[in-house]
């Protein structure tokens, strides 16, 4: 029964030319989208690239010139410029990049993909890294977000699923209809169900099947291979379109008029999607202010400028506290270099209670709003399709903490030739740490978007539960 329910419903929505505009509306939205995503992904990979492709060029530029130098086939340039010393290059001429390559997924959900960086050069510098990583990125977009493919399912999906739901059985009463069919050998859960499928495989379908060939086309089999990934976005879109759809059965049960109807679940929506977001990111912001990125650059500043002036003292303390690093000779520009590696040593012990500040408000800011996040659908659709792309915390944390390896490994092996005052060689550049993309695990993902996906699921079982217990009001109703 349930089937030729669905099958006569979808009769009675092929006739009407309303939902025609909506599926053209959707699959228009689903196109605009992935165009914008798929846009700022091409941007990703060539920063990428580019940033790569001068790692490389750097690192062999400089085994070239030592191999010049050791061999007499060239003079050593001046000290600043020399790649013999080891404080040129660890500031300039032999710093590594660490970069973050988009995800398979990535054109699904820009996310907080263009406010973190996707790459950084690591140097000898004090400072996090991020810090001095230029952007380039329009401010009109980080002021207001991209429209990619996840704005589209999370915003906009629910006011094209309500426009086709919120006279799921007030329009049939209203226009007499309802009592005819519920003569019949079926129940209202079976008919309401019926409905909801219909609507569900039309507007999720198209959304499904438009973004599937999407990735086809633009990813092959390379981009579908991580089928699994796929799979969870499916899950998670059905399970969001599901809540509301089950949200306007429940309403309809109220045996309100459709224009009630219609009011009540614009109203959750607005509630849902922008209200309760809102008051959460306010809420945050104000109990956990992070401090700005120009104050952290002006404390950097700052504690530069003074280690600077006490840069023989620091040097000469650090001596004393290593005496094993001590060389015999500290004259010259080998001693001015292990002066500076002492002053930047100082600036970052001064600026890291600064750094953990920042990152600590951070933290307080997303674990309040992941604390709350349930009281929004929303929210909970919006940072697993994210982390399913890849542009969400976890990636990007993984990445950090890569990168932090990455410079503790390079200004730790950099920072021992010059306090011991050896020379750069030539072997000494295949031994130069370098990024290990192995190290961006993202074993935290799956887990927080099964845990999203909970999140959307339980109340939509308990609307469904409701909804099949409003068996007699309806029949009554229709019989008034």
């Amino acid at each position: 029964m349930l089937m030729r329910i669905v099958a006569h419903e979808w009769r009675v929505l092929r006739a009407e030319r309303t939902l025609w505009v909506l599926l053209a509306l959707t699959v228009a939205l689903v196109l605009y989208a992935w165009r914008n995503g798929a846009s700022w992904v091409e941007t990703q990979r060539t920063t990428v690239a580019q940033v790569q492709a001068d790692d490389s060029t750097r690192v062999a530029t400089l085994a070239i010139r030592l191999d010049a130098i050791e061999s007499g086939r060239e003079e050593p340039p001046a000290a600043f410029q020399n790649p013999a010393l080891p404080a040129p290059v660890g500031r300039s001429l032999g710093t590594r990049a660490a970069v973050l390559a988009p995800a398979p997924l990535a054109a699904t959900a820009v996310g907080q993909g263009d406010l973190f960086p996707s790459y950084a050069i690591v140097s000898t510098a004090a400072g996090d890294p991020f810090l001095r990583t230029p952007s380039i990125e329009n401010p009109l977009h980080l002021l207001g977000g991209r429209f990619d493919l996840a704005f589209v399912i999370v915003y906009l999906l629910p006011l094209l699923v309500l426009a086709t739901g919120y006279g799921l059985l007030s329009q049939e009463r209203e226009s007499g209809t309802l009592p005819l069919v519920l003569t019949q050998p079926v129940g209202t859960g079976t008919l309401v169900a019926g409905k909801l499928l219909a609507r569900f495989a039309l507007l999720v379908g198209a959304v499904v099947l438009t973004t599937a060939l999407l990735l086809l086309l633009r990813g092959g089999a390379t981009a579908l291979s991580h089928w699994t990934d796929f799979a969870l976005w499916v899950l998670v879109v059905a399970a969001y379109a599901g809540f509301w759809l089950l949200l306007a059965a429940l309403v309809n049960g109220r045996g309100r008029s459709s224009a009630e109807n219609a009011m009540t679940l614009a109203t959750a929506w607005l509630v849902l999607t922008i209200l309760v977001p809102s008051v959460l990111n306010v809420a945050a912001t104000s109990l956990y202010p992070v401090p700005s990125r120009a104050e952290m650059i002006g404390v950097e500043r700052e504690a530069a400028e003074e280690a600077q002036e006490r840069g023989a003292a620091l040097l000469a303390a650090f001596y004393q506290d290593h005496p094993e690093l001590a060389p015999d000779s500290v004259a010259g520009p080998v001693n001015f270099a292990a002066q500076s590696w002492a002053v930047q040593e100082e600036v970052e012990r001064v600026t890291a209670p600064v750094r953990a500040a920042y990152d600590a408000a951070a933290d307080q800011q997303r674990a309040l709003i992941r604390q709350f996040r349930f009281l929004s659908p929303a929210l909970l659709a919006q940072e697993a399709l994210q982390e399913i792309a890849g542009t969400g915390e976890v990636r990007f944390r993984a990445f950090r903490a890569a990168v932090g390896d990455l410079r503790a490994a390079f200004r730790a092996f950099i920072g021992a030739k010059i306090v011991r005052a050896e020379p750069f060689l030539r072997a000494d550049v295949d031994a130069l740490p370098s990024f290990d993309p192995s190290r961006v695990t993202e074993a935290a993902r799956n887990g927080r978007v099964l845990i999203n996906l909970l999140g959307l699921l339980l109340p939509t079982l308990l609307f469904a539960i409701v909804a099949s217990r409003q068996d007699q009001a309806i029949r009554a109703r229709a019989r008034a």
